[in-house]
């Protein structure tokens, strides 16, 4: 289960901007294991050691991420918890990640003007300040993957070399990338459209039936390829094909 969200010192927040979060299981499945595999563990491990708890009692750090430096990790699983806590119920079940190649349109509730069905998109209010720490743990997991390679090599006096794969912040870093750069697409006329076509009056949970209009899913479809982007970010290029086909 996902942390409970905690209440931070909400003094220094930013400002708060509507972005879109899709339910899709694909990316839903990066956005939690953000929390499983980096910072839920790796809080866990630096706070029971800044409590005085002795290395053979305090939880293991997240493997590879040992040394890391310059996370904070109580503001960063805050903002996480903040983030996940403005999600509508359908993107804070896990019940779609639990069947990750299942169609993300399978009974959506959402329409193309054809009566196609879409893959749900939800307008979700984040505050900036949250949107900024989720950048910074970006900044370290990335500068620490290039500073500790995940492949080590010994060289031998007989001129042979043995490639040894060990666990490294590079391990986290598609999971942390494909998650913050979703989470901040920048608001743009198309995000505003949809925002305003999907508010939980008209969509409710995502169970009400929406039919878009011509403007409406040009819109969507627009904001489909820059979802793609983000969501595929490190991967190849057919990875981002086929999960902008589904939109």
């Amino acid at each position: 289960m996902a942390t409970a969200r905690r209440t931070p010192d909400r003094s220094g927040s930013g400002t708060a901007t509507v972005r879109l979060v899709p339910q899709d299981p694909e990316w839903l499945h990066d956005f939690h294991m953000t929390h499983d595999l980096v910072l839920a563990p790796y809080h866990a491990a630096r706070s029971v050691r800044e409590h005085g708890v002795g290395e053979h009692l305090a939880p293991a750090y997240p493997a590879g991420l040992e040394q890391l430096a310059g996370l904070d990790a109580a503001a960063a699983l805050d903002a996480w918890s903040n983030i996940h806590g403005a999600f509508p119920p359908p993107l804070r079940s896990r019940s779609a990640v639990s069947v990750p190649h299942a169609s993300p349109a399978h009974r959506s509730a959402l329409r193309a003007p054809d009566g196609r069905r879409l893959v749900p998109l939800h307008p979700v209010t984040v505050d900036e300040a949250d949107l900024r720490v989720l950048r910074r743990v970006r900044r370290v997991i990335r500068a620490a993957a290039k500073a500790t390679p995940s492949l080590v090599v010994t060289r031998h006096v007989d001129g042979s070399a043995d490639i040894e794969s060990v666990a490294s912040p590079g391990d986290y870093r598609g999971t942390v990338d494909r998650t913050v750069a979703v989470l901040t697409l920048a608001p743009d006329e198309d995000v505003a459209v949809l925002a305003s076509a999907l508010a939980p009056e008209r969509f409710g949970a995502g169970t009400r039936r929406v039919d878009l209009t011509d403007r409406e899913y040009a819109a969507y479809d627009r904001f489909a390829d820059r979802l793609a982007a983000a969501a595929m970010t490190g991967q190849f290029a057919g990875e981002r094909g086929l999960f902008r086909s589904r939109y």
